[in-house]
């Protein structure tokens, strides 16, 4: 029995090839049951998929977006038209009431234009003349009166007579509860008649919240 077992030992483990073997493997065909060029296609096909729909999908965001404008800006242009005749109505009221305002405040002003003229008219020195008169006792920001004409006499005579006019303006009684203040605002010589030419400006009295008083 020991003499088989150790006859057996000295057999080779293989039998050696009877014939070279000459296979060139790359050349040889795939003979995988599942390619790999097979996954490689697939990988390619599932990229270009992935792709396509999100390039699909930022289309169509870009569809609806565009869709929303033309929404939106039909909805514009269709309330264009009654935006602005809101407009337009908006400011003849806002005129409008500023009329009325103004009107209400010229009644109840406490200066009548007519009896401001008859003053004018019964205290006006003989050198004076008159040529404008602006009574605007309804403006918010200066409620004023601005006068202007003619005083005779030479420069220094017209300028002296122009100044005396500004301090009587301001003394008579009916003006002093009206004006706070009477000022001769200009000086100057006409080119055509040598007379000076004068500005006096009589600003009303205002309230502590700055309107006029009633």
């Amino acid at each position: 029995m020991a003499l088989q077992l150790k006859k057996r030992e000295s057999v080779p483990a293989t039998a050696p090839a009877w014939h070279p073997n000459f296979r060139n493997p790359e050349l040889l065909p795939d003979t995988k049951v599942v390619r790999t060029t097979f996954f490689i296609n697939a990988a390619a096909v599932a990229i270009a998929v992935a792709l396509l729909g999100f390039v699909g999908w930022r289309e169509y965001l870009v569809h609806v977006l565009v869709q929303q404008t033309d929404a939106a800006q039909a909805a514009i242009d269709k309330n264009r038209k009654a935006n602005l005749e809101g407009l337009r109505l908006t400011k003849i009221f806002t005129d409008e009431e500023k009329k009325f305002a103004e009107a209400a405040a010229f009644v109840s002003t406490r200066l009548d234009p007519m009896e401001f003229v008859a003053v004018l008219g019964q205290n006006l020195p003989a050198e004076i003349q008159l040529e404008y008169l602006d009574i605007r006792p309804n403006d918010l920001t200066n409620p004023h009166c601005t006068l202007r004409g003619l005083a005779a006499g030479s420069k220094d005579q017209a300028s002296g007579i122009a100044s005396a006019y500004v301090a009587a303006l301001h003394k008579y009684p009916r003006f002093a509860e009206v004006f706070e203040s009477v000022t001769l605002t200009a000086l100057n010589t006409d080119s055509r008649s040598g007379m000076l030419i004068f500005e006096i400006v009589l600003k009303f009295k205002t309230d502590t919240k700055g309107g006029k008083k009633p």
